[in-house]
């Protein structure tokens, strides 16, 4: 008996916990896949609206296949918050709201040397503010919701899974910086700042997409969830969107 067991243990974790039609070792291929397309898209010239339409498929997978125990009322939360961050950072609405409420620090750094540069970048910088205001009431919603719970049972687990849901979401338009990073080295970017932004992020994102190999292995998602793999699989070009928003910014810095 204990050697079967053994063997169904062996063969759980060779398919994986994410309930997938493939070993685990898949993932990170598949997570490959999801990524690809950012990289036809800038290089063919797709700009805001192509990038953008790839970004909204990936966040509705990952809704609709959400691997996590958030319920719906967490798939909302996260879908709304990531609505608004995909507004921050393909549109200037919030760059001009903030300038014209005259909020000094962000004001500054939206007038800053980077900015000046290139006056896309006030709209990237702005939703840097707009995603750290989306994950203050990302934490406080998920904590109100886990304390209204009547069965305080897996308190922990139901919070960092609301909690990773929503930053996956409200992180990933960072993507919508592609186009201004692609656009760098002919605004006058270090090349070498360039060149080591690209090593950086590459190791970062192939990590990500690594790490997503034992995520389909050792998870445990809803009984109810429809292909929670899939939600796996595009969540490391999720997680990835801050990253290349991030060298966006410091790249002209250097």
């Amino acid at each position: 008996m204990a050697h079967d067991t053994d063997l169904q243990t062996a063969d759980m974790a060779k398919v994986g916990g994410a309930r997938a039609p493939f070993s685990s070792g898949y993932a990170t291929a598949l997570s490959i896949v999801a990524l690809m397309p950012f990289a036809v898209l800038a290089a063919g010239g797709a700009g805001l609206i192509g990038i953008g339409a790839w970004l909204v498929v990936l966040m509705a997978v990952f809704v609709v296949c959400s691997p996590l125990r958030d319920g719906m009322a967490g798939h909302v939360a996260a879908v709304l918050l990531g609505a608004a961050s995909l507004v921050f950072a393909g549109t200037d609405v919030l760059a001009n709201a903030l300038s014209a409420l005259g909020d000094g620090g962000v004001a500054r750094v939206v007038a800053s040397g980077v900015a000046a540069s290139d006056p896309r970048m006030s709209r990237l910088i702005a939703w840097f503010a707009g995603v750290g205001g989306l994950l203050v009431v990302l934490i406080v919603v998920s904590f109100i919701r886990q304390m209204a719970r009547a069965e305080r049972s897996h308190l922990i687990r139901g919070l960092s899974h609301s909690v990773l849901e929503g930053v996956a979401m409200v992180l990933a338009p960072g993507w919508l910086a592609l186009p201004e990073y692609m656009a760098l080295p002919d605004t006058g970017a270090n090349d070498v700042a360039m060149i080591a932004s690209v090593v950086v992020l590459g190791a970062l994102i192939v990590g990500l997409t690594v790490a997503s190999r034992w995520w389909v292995a050792e998870a445990d998602p809803d009984e109810r969830a429809r292909a929670p793999w899939l939600g796996i699989v595009v969540l490391p070009a999720l997680l990835a969107g801050p990253l290349l928003a991030i060298a966006t910014v410091v790249v002209p810095l250097v």
